[in-house]
């Protein structure tokens, strides 16, 4: 759990990472986005919902949209987007993505948009959000993930330093692998490219898997 004004990185991170975000989001992203999260229904949860890009997204047929943030400037920034939510109900809560505060098979829809790829136990929180959805739930993801050839070497040596500077973020990290162990099975999945991204976020992937 974050608490107060959260620590330096994420304040660091929140200044910059809308802005910088926003560009890929003009320039196909939110368009991404909105075909993508079209797919969810009933009590929605959103894992680590950042500024809130993929809030206007979701469609009418979400009753309940919870959104899980741990970052307190982010936090800020998603409830000055609470306008644009059409779900008929909604919150917005810090949390942990290891250990969330609902009970077993609580939603019929878990979603995360590039987050992934900042988490300490990537398969544990996955785990997690299989505890949290029901058996037949759909769990949408949309990722940037670890490329092939030159890009992949660059991802290595960027690894680092992007760790340091993104609040955690690993451009390196084999997401679909996460799956061979979890107790989901990926049921769509496309290849692509995010829009407007930096070289070591370029490929992406955007899919559903199933509980």
């Amino acid at each position: 759990m974050s608490t107060g004004r959260g620590t330096r990185g994420q304040r660091f991170f929140a200044r910059w990472y809308p802005s910088v975000m926003g560009r890929a989001e003009e320039a196909g992203q939110a368009a991404i986005r909105a075909r993508h999260l079209a797919h969810a229904s009933g009590r929605t949860l959103d894992l680590g919902t950042g500024n809130g890009y993929s809030v206007p997204h979701y469609p009418p047929a979400v009753t309940e949209l919870v959104m899980v943030e741990p970052n307190p400037a982010l936090r800020e920034q998603l409830q000055r987007r609470t306008q644009d939510i059409r779900a008929r109900a909604w919150q917005i809560l810090d949390g942990d993505a290891y250990d969330l505060p609902f009970a077993d098979a609580s939603f019929d829809t878990v979603s995360a948009s590039l987050v992934f790829c900042s988490l300490e136990r990537p398969e544990a929180a996955l785990a997690e959000l299989a505890r949290v959805l029901r058996p037949g739930g759909s769990f949408l993801f949309h990722e940037h993930v670890r490329g092939t050839g030159l890009r992949r070497v660059l991802q290595e040596v960027a690894t680092p330093l992007q760790v340091r500077v993104a609040d955690g973020c690993h451009p390196n990290r084999d997401f679909l692998g996460m799956f061979r162990d979890s107790p989901f099975r990926v049921a769509e999945v496309e290849h692509l490219r995010m829009p407007g991204g930096a070289a070591t976020v370029v490929p992406m992937v955007v899919g559903t898997a199933v509980r």
